[in-house]
């Protein structure tokens, strides 16, 4: 049997792989379209704003800090972030004073505006520039002398309460947009931490698949990094090229159709969606309709560039003619399939896992969702596929059973050295040689040459003969013949008597 890698030997290997990367995929998508739907902000006249408080929020947890955005909450005078604790607010202007100034109410007159739970000041989180900051920290001195801020009396203390942030004013403003490295660097960052996850996923699955399959620790061990680096590395480059693309104003081509699919489905339906992603209080009605239309845009990206980059080097493989249209056309429909069901099983299996548990429930639902979904629809769309379509490998693979057979007997080889040549070419034959294969001018002439060294080594294992043969095989013939004569006059005798 063989399979779109191209192996000869029965394997258990697609029956692992497309579940594996299903999940793995499912996972890395979820985190991307969140990406992406907070970076639906960076389209607003403040998103260098937005665009600050998600890279510095990276940044944070990239040091091992706990820390996450509140601002969601939409809670009047709220915190926008919270790091180990102490609660946020990010003001990144171009002018340290303005910023400080947009904390008091009556623009900069009045009593300080951002207060904790506890009646204590919000820590305010300004650009990185020793401009602004020291503008910022200046400002702030003043507020206290006068006794704009309630509870704090030293201006010593501004220090404390005025924060310098990881990136620059322009840094934030870099972020916000496409093409330039400050924004490629944070999303090549946040694409790193995706496909770490979908890494993790899609190893751990494939490795439990594989013991259960009846594979040895460590071949299971190597199947499955193999299985979590193919789904990381696809989402990663998936991460990075979308988040591009929506910063470069793709989302805004999509605002009516997605809002079309979201009014089809209804409030009620889109709340329940939409609330299963969100980190922030649950939404209804009209509100939640704009942010599954949102959500959806992601969806539509992620899922659509992930066929992109899955099919590539099919695409690379048919103009170099290492594949057929029909092959092509297979690997296509199985790759959409699996895409489309996964990223329907992730959004329907997280809102349902939502609703019996929420936090843990939607991680949960999604990961199985995906998981079905994209595993049923791609072993679906492969078989109905192959009734059509016979696949590149199982061509090649005839052949080479074919040369095999003439070889067999052109080198009157025994049962066991069939064997052995057997199973010297499935060890090196993969899918590239099979490609190879497909894309020689002279395939018989390629197979030949391809187990010309397996026939060789085996050959050479021949005990060698030693002597005249000719010799040998008259004097054989004589024996023959003198023990025919022999065994005549035998029966003879016998049938005398």
């Amino acid at each position: 049997m063989s399979n779109r890698n191209g192996s000869l030997k029965p394997n258990v290997n697609e029956e692992i792989r497309i579940p594996a990367e299903a999940a793995g995929r499912g996972v890395g998508a979820e985190q991307i379209v969140n990406h992406l739907y907070d970076q639906e902000k960076f389209h607003a006249w403040q998103g260098h704003g937005f665009a600050a408080e998600q890279a510095n929020n990276l940044h944070d947890k990239l040091l091992g800090k706990d820390a996450r955005i509140l601002g969601d909450d939409c809670a009047k005078n709220g915190p926008d972030r919270i790091v180990n604790g102490r609660w946020i607010q990010s003001k990144y202007y171009a002018n340290g004073r303005n910023a400080i100034n947009a904390c008091f109410e009556d623009a900069g007159k009045g009593a300080f505006r951002y207060v904790g739970k506890h009646g204590e000041p919000m820590v305010i989180e300004v650009p990185k520039d020793d401009i602004i900051y020291e503008q910022a920290l200046k400002a702030m001195r003043e507020k206290i002398a006068k006794g704009q801020v309630d509870g704090v009396n030293d201006p010593a203390q501004a220090e404390t309460l005025v924060k310098r942030g990881n990136y620059t004013y322009q840094q934030a403003r870099n972020i916000a947009k496409a093409g330039n490295i400050d924004s490629l660097k944070y999303d090549a960052t946040n694409g790193a931490v995706t496909a770490a996850s979908a890494f993790g996923v899609s190893a751990v699955i494939a490795f439990g698949t594989c013991i259960w399959c009846g594979d040895k620790p460590e071949v299971a061990a190597k199947k499955a990094a193999f299985c979590g680096l193919k789904v990381g590395g696809t989402s990663f480059i998936v991460s990075v090229i979308s988040s591009q693309l929506l910063k470069a104003g793709l989302n805004s081509a999509m605002v009516s159709s997605t809002e079309a699919i979201a009014t089809a489905l209804g409030p009620k339906a889109c709340a329940v969606i939409i609330n299963a992603f969100r980190t922030g209080s649950n939404i209804y009605g009209a509100a939640a309709m704009r942010s599954a239309a949102k959500l959806l845009r992601g969806n539509v990206v992620v899922a659509g560039l992930t066929v992109v980059v899955l099919s590539s080097f099919d695409i690379a493989d048919i103009v170099r003619g290492r594949i057929s249209p029909g092959q092509l056309a297979k690997n296509l429909a199985e790759t959409l399939s699996s895409v489309a069901g996964g990223t329907a099983g992730w959004v329907g299996g997280a809102a349902l896992g939502s609703m019996v548990l929420p936090g843990v429930g939607t991680v949960v639902g999604g990961v199985v969702g995906s998981l079905g979904g994209g595993a049923v629809a791609g072993v679906a769309a492969s078989a109905l596929a192959g009734l059509f379509i016979k696949d590149d490998a199982e061509q090649m693979c005839a052949l080479i059973e074919e040369r095999i057979g003439l070889v067999t007997v052109e080198y009157l080889m025994s049962e066991d050295e069939v064997k052995k040549l057997v199973n010297s070419v499935s060890r090196r034959l993969d899918g590239s040689a099979l490609k190879d294969m497909y894309a020689s001018s002279d395939r018989p002439a390629y197979v030949s040459e391809f187990i010309k060294s397996d026939v060789g080594e085996i050959v050479s294992e021949r005990s060698h003969i030693a002597g005249d043969i000719d010799s040998q095989i008259a004097d054989g013939l004589v024996r023959l013949l003198e023990e025919s004569t022999e065994k005549e006059k035998n029966d003879g005798c016998e049938g005398l008597a």
